[in-house]
């Protein structure tokens, strides 16, 4: 066992999950220290989908700006299409993320970070210059291995070029990815649905194909046809795409080389001169999973480490960063001895059925694809997709578009969970649910603060979202003065929100579900913990002990 003072908590696996976990651990003063063993960052990008949401945590690290600038641009990224070859196919049809300008409004009124396609292999570095610009510590081509544990922390062998060295960390947070080796070397199992399909991804560079599309409006070109079928995703720049197809699982991997996935690759172009320079190759399987326990005493598991989605829908690396903000205060807070450790019980009782929501719907998603000619078992049923005769089954393809809707518009999956969990203030209400599609903002206990903008005279707050700031903090309505005087004997920030603040004729009160002298106790994470619909006899008797169930600490302060 190390004789030097103990890490706070070391974070296994340097991808984004883990660096995001880095990222802000460090950023709120937490001793922590990222380690992968990699030699360098993701070459090949296995996601590349960001969500509003995970882009408002981007927005609240000073991440956003870097963030978008590596992205898609979009006007290049408005929806997905169907048809026949890249290059003069067939089109059978598109969805669009929005449909018209009332889209686009409804969907700024949700979130003021609107969705992008910037890929891992361009996240990292971007969360790992952070890190690096926060003081954090990173290291490369380091394995880690659990020694063991008690009830003060965690024995970790560490090995680089240098050697094997054992280090103590009070905890450590397993971002390892799909085939997490601290979680199998815990024990701990997972729930895993049958592999339904393998495709084969191809990284490369094709100056043709960005200039033939460079006015096109589609992030993603679905390619059904009788020889391939597969999609290809445009990268942001460097003439950099995606093509992922099916994968023949009777044949070795050896047979998917560079020269066969180029030919497969021009077949689906459609263009047999188009010039393809390959950059990685990875082969993947169509799987979902859950861990069925997400924490074995101070490990925590997060990200593909605890769940994995197929990829119809976007869920994974938004789900493991989501992951990751929300078990990152549970830890400051208990590493600075302000909550109890039963705090750290409710990340999996909260981000657990998020996962387990999210696999369902993505398996869904993935059932709805096979109608548009997706995973077919035998391609030659589509032999005749270009010729006269296959009216029959492009009519079929595109009838089956609108069934695609919710894999592509999920607003209300993506915001409008609510969790459950000793980390939150019952209000003894019913929640308002959202569909898959549209997102109803609620203030409930569990809810992710809805977003307000603001035009406050300071300048200080552009919106709701910029309140939270990694801290809690007390929104209260116009006459909610009280709560200031209780917020601030706590060490609590307060903002009392008054019409003139709101922008754009927004009630915050109806909106959270208060009156004009209630209040909402929002978490670190920006999910409400608390709602007090009008104002009590004691708000700070009211506010404190709130705070101390959320916290499962009674005599908790800030």
């Amino acid at each position: 066992m190390s004789s030097q003072k103990p890490l706070d908590v070391l974070i296994i696996g340097g991808g984004p999950v883990g660096l995001s976990t880095a990222l802000q651990l460090t950023k709120l003063g937490i001793d922590a220290w990222c380690v992968e063993r990699r030699a360098t960052h993701s070459r090949h990008p296995k996601a590349g989908g960001l969500h509003p949401r995970t882009l408002e945590l981007f927005h609240q690290w000073d991440i956003i700006d870097a963030v978008r600038s590596e992205a898609v641009p979009s006007h290049q990224a408005e929806g997905f299409r169907w048809t026949t070859r890249f290059v003069d196919g067939i089109h059978l049809g598109h969805i669009l993320f929005a449909d018209d300008a009332e889209a686009l409004a409804d969907a700024a009124e949700a979130s003021p970070e609107p969705g992008c396609f910037t890929p891992q292999d361009e996240v990292e570095p971007i969360l790992h210059q952070a890190l690096l610009r926060a003081g954090g510590r990173y290291a490369f081509n380091t394995t880690a291995e659990i020694l063991g544990q008690d009830e003060d922390g965690v024995d970790v062998a560490l090995t680089d070029d240098s050697g094997t060295r054992s280090v103590r960390t009070r905890y450590v947070v397993a971002a390892d990815g799909v085939r997490s080796r601290t979680r199998d070397a815990l024990g701990i199992t997972e729930t895993i649905s049958p592999v339904f399909g393998e495709s084969v991804g191809v990284y490369f560079r094709s100056r043709r194909l960005t200039q033939l599309s460079e006015n096109s409006p589609y992030a993603l070109s679905w390619i059904i046809n009788g020889d391939v079928i597969g999609s290809f995703a445009r990268g942001p720049k460097d003439n950099k795409w995606i093509f992922n197809f099916a994968r023949d699982p009777r044949l070795p991997d050896s047979t998917y080389d560079e020269s066969f996935c180029t030919a497969r690759l021009r077949e689906a172009a459609g263009d047999p001169e188009v010039d393809v320079d390959v950059i990685s190759i990875l082969r993947w399987q169509h799987e979902a999973a859950v861990a069925d326990a997400w924490r074995a005493g101070r490990v925590f598991l997060v990200g593909d480490s605890a769940h994995r989605f197929p990829p119809h829908g976007g869920f994974g690396m938004n789900s493991g960063v989501q992951d990751s903000a929300n078990l990152v205060w549970k830890l400051v807070r208990v590493l600075r001895g302000t909550a109890g450790d039963a705090l750290l019980d409710s990340y999996e009782q909260e981000r657990k059925p998020v996962a387990e929501y999210n696999i369902e719907q993505c398996l869904i998603n993935t059932e709805r694809l096979k109608s548009t000619g997706f995973m077919v078992s035998d391609p030659s049923e589509l032999a005749t997709i270009e010729l006269p005769e296959g009216e029959k089954i492009r009519r079929r393809i595109t009838e089956s578009l609108p069934a695609q809707h919710e894999q592509f518009r999920s607003a209300g999956q993506q915001f409008g969970f609510i969790y459950r969990s000793s980390a939150l203030v019952s209000d003894g209400t019913e929640p308002e649910h959202s569909t898959v599609s549209d997102y109803r903002p609620t203030g409930h206990p569990g809810a992710r603060a809805p977003y307000v903008r603001l035009q406050d005279p300071s300048g200080e707050f552009e919106s709701t979202l910029d309140l939270p700031a990694g801290d809690f903090v007390v929104l209260a309505g116009q006459t909610g003065q009280a709560w200031s005087r209780a917020a601030e004997s706590l060490g609590l920030r307060c903002v009392v929100i008054s019409p003139p603040m709101t922008a754009g004729g927004t009630s915050f009160e109806s909106l959270y579900g208060i009156d004009a002298t209630g209040a909402v106790l929002v978490r670190p994470d920006g999910h409400v913990g608390m709602r007090v619909h009008m104002a009590p006899s004691n708000p700070e008797a009211v506010l404190r002990a709130g705070l101390g169930q959320i916290l499962s600490n009674p005599a908790a302060t800030l």
